[in-house]
C-alpha cells in the first residue's frame, strides 16, 4: 500500500473520529424547539428516502437577515462535513475494490482525490435550507438545511469529468454506504 493511500485511509479516520466525537458529547436540549433542533445533524432514512440534514446555528447577530444567512452557511457546512465523509468512505471502498485491476495506482488516487473534492462541492451547492427556528428566549436562529441521496446520485451522471467505471461504483454503492453512515450516527 503506497504512502498516499495510507495518508487517505488516515486522514479519513480522523475525520470519523472528530465527528463521532463531536456527536458524542451533551447536546443541551433546547425546551419548546422543534424535534430536528435537538435531534441535530445527521443522515437519515425516511422510509426509503436517504437524506443528509445539517444544522446551523448563530445567536448575537442583531441583523435578522444576517443571522439566518450566517445560519444557513452554518448547516451547509455541516452537511458539508458529513457528505466529505460519506464520499471519502465510499471512494476509499472504490479503490479497495479496484485496487487490484489498476495499472497505476497513483494516477487512479488522484482522479479519485480530485473526484471527491468536485463531487462535494457540487452536491452541497444542492443543499436547501428548508426550515428556520428562533429560540423564543432569545436571539439564537437554527436553520436545518437537506441534501437529498438521490439528487447527489444524478449530480454525478452530470459530472463530466469523472470515469463511467467510479459512476458506476458510486451508483451501485451509494446507498449500502450511506446506511453504514446512518448506523454509525445511532
Amino acid at each position: 500500500m503506497n504512502m498516499q493511500l495510507k495518508g487517505w485511509i488516515l486522514l479519513a479516520g480522523m475525520v470519523l473520529l472528530v465527528l463521532m466525537s463531536g456527536c458524542s458529547g451533551k447536546h443541551k436540549l433546547v425546551s419548546g424547539a422543534p424535534d430536528w433542533v435537538n435531534r441535530g445533524s445527521g443522515a437519515f432514512k425516511d422510509g426509503e428516502s436517504r437524506q443528509f440534514y445539517g444544522v446551523g446555528v448563530v445567536t448575537g447577530v442583531p441583523s435578522r437577515t444576517l443571522a439566518r444567512q450566517t445560519a444557513d452557511q452554518r448547516a451547509r457546512a455541516d452537511i458539508a462535513r458529513q457528505f466529505d465523509t460519506f464520499v471519502s468512505n465510499l471512494f476509499r471502498d472504490y479503490l479497495a475494490s479496484t485496487n487490484t485491476n489498476m495499472g497505476d495506482k497513483t494516477v487512479e488516487e488522484q482522479h479519485v482525490e480530485q473526484t471527491i473534492k468536485n463531487l462535494t462541492n457540487v452536491s452541497v451547492r444542492g443543499a436547501r435550507v428548508i426550515e428556520y427556528w428562533k429560540e423564543p428566549d432569545s436571539d439564537t436562529i437554527y436553520a436545518l438545511a437537506r441534501l437529498d441521496l438521490e439528487g447527489v446520485k444524478a449530480t454525478l451522471e452530470q459530472m463530466e469529468r469523472m470515469d463511467e467505471r467510479m459512476k458506476g461504483y458510486v451508483r451501485d454503492n451509494a446507498a449500502r454506504a450511506f446506511d453504514r453512515l446512518n448506523q454509525e450516527g445511532r
